[in-house]
């Protein structure tokens, strides 16, 4: 470990000095190499160039200049341990809720052996992301993403399948791999089946495998994703989209633990974890007999459901500024402001691409460097939406150009605060949303809960916390 401290490059993020010449001196008494400081301003370019082991953050640093500082960090280096002096009131539900790896609390008034302790700690996690460089980044603090996380570590280290479902570009292929990544196998691969895009013939030869002379074209043996996953998981996407033939074969697979090449005659053991993933509601394929109810709850061991971005709207700043940052330091562009207006308009889109359409959006504007195309395309998709979806509950959010004139102070404030103002928003979108259900159903309560997908009791607290009356 001594030789570890001498070569260790700790940053040091403070704006007081004072603070920061005590923390250096400490840790130069405990034997670590000199320091590196920054404040919490400085760009990712200005930190990255710092090449950081180990990032401490002191207690000046604001809330959100708390969380800035993590994403520019978890960008330049994923497995970055950060230590943060003090809780700021950012990581509702402690340091767990945090949506990165490696974040360690440095409680206030530490002596030196327990500073050092920490500091090993820290290091020991980053070893051993540095042996597993694909840290999967399940961003978000919702409340929804605290449970997926909490699940995610139920499941992850007992051998069983796993059916993530969920709308295209939720992420389940991103639980996917943190359920194997924080799994007993994790040294092993992971290997992805997609049975979307091809027919029959080629997804079983990819997945099985051949004999050489087992077809035409066969002219050597070729192994399957099957035989690749053995001792790691199978990931399979899209399983909703077999054919029943294939689904029988799925099957005798998960049943018997074996399998054969196309053109074998002997039987191949399989050690492998299955993750499937699914946009189909399955219950509704196999009441329909287009998906057999054996193999369905041979999956549905540990069901995980992805939530729409639309159910997790404050998430939706967290998720703007990480990949603004992520992009902007990518592409080596200037960062690029988010106008208020654009917000707003950002949290009442109901973002039918989900997560994976929003860092399509930031990345475009940061390649145009302007956000007038997300008022002309995606309010034309919105309007769309409006007309296709008659029996959502989204179709009582506000349009775009309502605005509270609460949320109108919050952006004429000169100490304007962008998670203020998304809370605002949020707020008033809910609130106009139970009022519209009210009014379209006559006040009567049951049938707005039911319209709004909440129970009962909910849609009551909801009432008189907002001061409804008819």
């Amino acid at each position: 470990m001594e030789t570890i401290k001498e070569h260790l490059n700790i940053l040091i993020i403070e704006k007081d000095h004072a603070y920061m010449t005590g923390l250096g001196k400490a840790l130069a008494e405990l034997g670590f190499s000199p320091y590196s400081s920054a404040l919490p301003e400085w760009s990712i370019e200005q930190l990255g160039a710092l090449k950081p082991h180990l990032a401490i953050l002191g207690p000046s640093v604001d809330g959100e200049s708390c969380l800035r500082c993590v994403h520019k960090l978890k960008i330049i280096d994923p497995g970055i341990p950060i230590m943060i002096s003090c809780d700021h009131g950012i990581f509702q539900g402690g340091y767990d809720s945090m949506p990165f790896e490696g974040i360690h609390h440095m409680k206030p008034g530490m002596d030196s052996h327990e500073i050092s302790m920490s500091i090993e700690n820290a290091l020991t996690q980053k070893a051993e992301c540095l042996e597993r460089p694909d840290l999967p980044v399940l961003i978000g603090q919702s409340q929804v993403i605290k449970q997926i996380r909490k699940k995610i570590q139920k499941v992850a280290d007992k051998d069983i399948t796993v059916l993530i479902t969920g709308e295209t570009g939720t992420g389940k292929e991103l639980i996917a791999r943190s359920i194997h990544y924080y799994s007993l196998r994790h040294q092993g691969p992971m290997v992805k089946i997609n049975c979307g895009p091809l027919p029959d013939e080629l997804l079983e030869s990819e997945v099985f495998g051949f004999q050489k002379g087992a077809f035409t074209d066969a002219y050597k043996s070729k192994p399957g994703r099957l035989e690749m996953a053995h001792g790691g998981t199978l990931f399979i996407d899209e399983i909703g989209d077999l054919s029943l033939s294939l689904q029988v074969k799925f099957l005798q697979v998960f049943e018997e633990k074996a399998f054969s090449r196309l053109g074998g005659t002997q039987d191949k053991l399989i050690d492998t974890r299955v993750v499937a993933a699914t946009n189909a509601n399955l219950r509704e394929k196999v009441r329909e007999g287009q998906f057999r109810k054996d193999l369905f709850y041979r999956l549905n061991v540990a069901p995980i459901n992805a939530p729409p971005l639309r159910e997790r709207n404050e998430d939706i700043p967290l998720l703007i500024h990480y990949y603004l940052n992520r992009y902007c330091f990518e592409f080596k562009r200037e960062m690029l402001d988010v106008p208020e207006r654009i917000l707003i308009f950002f949290m009442a889109y109901r973002w039918p691409g989900n997560v994976r359409e929003l860092e399509n959006v930031v990345r475009r504007a940061i390649v145009l460097r302007d956000w007038d195309f997300v008022l002309s395309e995606l309010n034309l998709e919105n309007e769309e939406a409006d007309d296709s979806s008659e029996n959502s509950n989204n179709n009582h959010l506000p349009p775009f150009d309502r605005r509270d004139m609460k949320i109108q102070r919050l952006l004429s404030d000169d100490d304007f605060s962008l998670k203020e103002a998304t809370k605002a928003y949020v707020s008033e979108a809910e609130r106009n949303a139970i009022l519209d259900a009210l009014k379209e159903t006559k006040w009567n309560r049951k049938k707005a809960a039911q319209m709004l997908q909440v129970s009962y009791r909910t849609l009551l607290n909801r009432i008189s916390e907002f001061g409804l009356k008819p």
